[in-house]
């Protein structure tokens, strides 16, 4: 069995968190899901630290995937994606 490399490894952290989100965002009748929980979702799920997860979604927010609005604690859809 061949293992992944880092870059590798990397990539499937980050596929595997946005997936959790959007999946969430998608759910969410508000359009938001809660900042703060999200973050200990997927600490619990992925084993990952605070500090690291805060850093994917902030890459995820830059690749404009969904808007971190770390200021009122919450995960936005972006306004096209929310249907407004």
């Amino acid at each position: 069995m061949t293992r992944a490399d880092g870059a590798e490894t990397r990539r499937q952290r980050i596929a595997e968190i946005a997936r959790i989100i959007h999946a969430a965002l998608y759910a969410s009748k508000e359009g938001w899901v809660p900042l703060a929980r999200s973050v200990t979702t997927i600490m619990i799920r992925t084993g990952l630290t605070k500090n690291t997860v805060m850093d994917i979604l902030k890459l995820l927010d830059a690749d404009d995937q969904f808007e971190l609005d770390e200021k009122n604690d919450r995960i936005k859809k972006h306004q096209e994606d929310a249907g407004v």
